[in-house]
């Protein structure tokens, strides 16, 4: 986006939204009103959203968007428990499954992160890094990509043993997930 558009517009039915929401070449209203950004403490809603964070570092986020139910329908749900019982055949035959990103680093990183959540509550883990102030998003120069908390996020999940999570991914994630609030001044959500 131009440095010189507004950050938030208002729609044809009188909300005011961040401009990514519906200036962007499509419609994610319905993305933006009820998903990204909505604070989350389930452990498989967030299993699925770091998943989601990780799989579109280095493609775009429409890619990823796209592609999010056959992901979905790929890792069962993203139902720690049921990734986590993946076997090698199974990351082989998401390989070869055109519907989904076949990255094996990524499908092998998401199987071994399933795996940990037998262990650990993400949700206690991510929650503990929200931040005590609202980093104020007023105009495009005021976004990041990583923050002090995404930074201490990483070093948390990496020392658990998570793969794939370094602080400009976790930075996503929490937005993502409603840890960090990512809306821009004047949006409704924010």
């Amino acid at each position: 986006m131009s440095a010189a558009l507004p950050t938030v517009v208002t729609a044809a039915d009188g909300i005011a939204r961040c401009r990514w929401a519906t200036e962007t070449g499509r419609d994610l209203r319905t993305y933006h009103d009820r998903e990204w950004g909505v604070p989350t403490r389930d452990d498989t809603a967030l299993f699925e959203l770091l998943a989601l964070t990780y799989f579109e570092n280095g493609l775009s986020w429409a890619a990823v968007f796209d592609k999010r139910n056959s992901l979905r329908n790929a890792f069962r749900g993203f139902v720690p428990a049921s990734v986590a019982a993946m076997t090698a055949d199974d990351v082989e035959r998401l390989m070869a499954d055109a519907s989904i990103i076949r990255n094996r680093r990524k499908i092998e990183a998401t199987v071994h992160n399933a795996r940990l959540l037998a262990r650990y509550s993400l949700s206690q883990l991510c929650w503990q890094h929200e931040p005590r102030q609202r980093h104020r998003l007023r105009n495009w120069d005021d976004g990041r990509m990583a923050s002090p908390e995404s930074m201490q996020l990483s070093a948390t999940l990496r020392e658990a043993g998570f793969h794939l999570f370094g602080p400009i991914v976790a930075h996503s994630f929490m937005q993502t997930a409603g840890i960090e609030n990512g809306h821009f001044e004047g949006c409704f959500r924010a």
